[in-house]
């Protein structure tokens, strides 16, 4: 509905799928074997509403399940990494989407809540986080966002308000997934500002290719086959210029998205 703004991780989500999603990146903890570096991002995600109940699974290694209308359950398991698994629940009305849960399944867990007011064009929203044994907040975000079907737009303050960042998304042609990316992102403390480009394009049915560059001397790329129907293969690499004596990275993922 247009009066319903989403939640806080779909601010900016575009632009970062965009620049960030299926390239060569692990998470903080992996599995590791000679060169090669692995994870296993695993999901099972099952939606109850009535009598109708349906499993799928996809990439975003969350379990759902639905009890009322605008509140749902959320599961979320990355293999071998404990500390980004969480529960939470989430509720969407409109003007209104809130989210409270637990992350990370060790005998540490930290208190998470989200909120976001607004509507699906225009949306204000802040992400917290609290260390139970600490004692103290370990996540303190806010964000703003404008969405269209065309060109969207965000501006965050992370890392406990240290950190600036903007972004932009245009869709340039739906019908070939053509699309392009920028954020901006200022460190204050460090006093260090970065910029990166991005760009996607379907060159033929069923096949992608992105690439992206940052003001740092990275550049990536990748290509990304969907085999047969919902699933797909993706061969992303990464590389850093100014470092002439680093060896470039390459990944290879393969995915079921429904």
């Amino acid at each position: 509905m247009a009066y319903r703004p989403s939640f806080y991780l779909e601010i900016g989500r575009k632009a970062r799928d965009l620049l960030y999603r299926d390239y060569t990146e692990q998470p903080p903890m992996h599995y590791h074997y000679g060169c090669c570096d692995w994870s296993y991002d695993l999901a099972l995600r099952s939606e109850l509403c009535g009598s109708t109940s349906q499993e799928i699974i996809d990439n975003n290694q969350e379990l759902v399940g639905e009890h009322v209308p605008g509140i749902s359950a959320v599961l979320r398991f990355i293999l071998p990494d404990p500390l980004s698994s969480k529960v939470e629940l989430r509720y969407l009305r409109d003007f209104l989407g809130i989210t409270a849960g637990v992350e990370g399944m060790t005998t540490n867990p930290v208190m998470s809540f989200s909120g976001v007011i607004g509507s699906s064009v225009v949306s204000l929203g802040t992400d917290l986080a609290f260390d139970t044994i600490l004692r103290s907040f370990t996540k303190c975000n806010a964000g703003l966002s404008f969405s269209s079907p065309i060109v969207s737009a965000s501006l965050t303050l992370e890392d406990k308000g240290d950190t600036a960042k903007a972004s932009c998304f245009g869709l340039i042609n739906p019908l070939t997934s053509t699309a392009i990316a920028a954020e901006l992102k200022h460190n204050f403390s460090q006093n260090e500002t970065s910029l990166t480009l991005g760009a996607q394009h379907e060159v033929v049915p069923l096949t992608v290719i992105k690439a992206r560059a940052d003001s740092t001397g990275k550049v990536g790329a990748l290509f990304q086959h969907q085999l047969v129907s919902k699933i797909f293969l993706t061969l992303a690499g990464d590389v850093d210029i100014m470092e002439l004596k680093s060896s470039p990275t390459i990944g290879l993922s393969l995915a079921l998205r429904p």
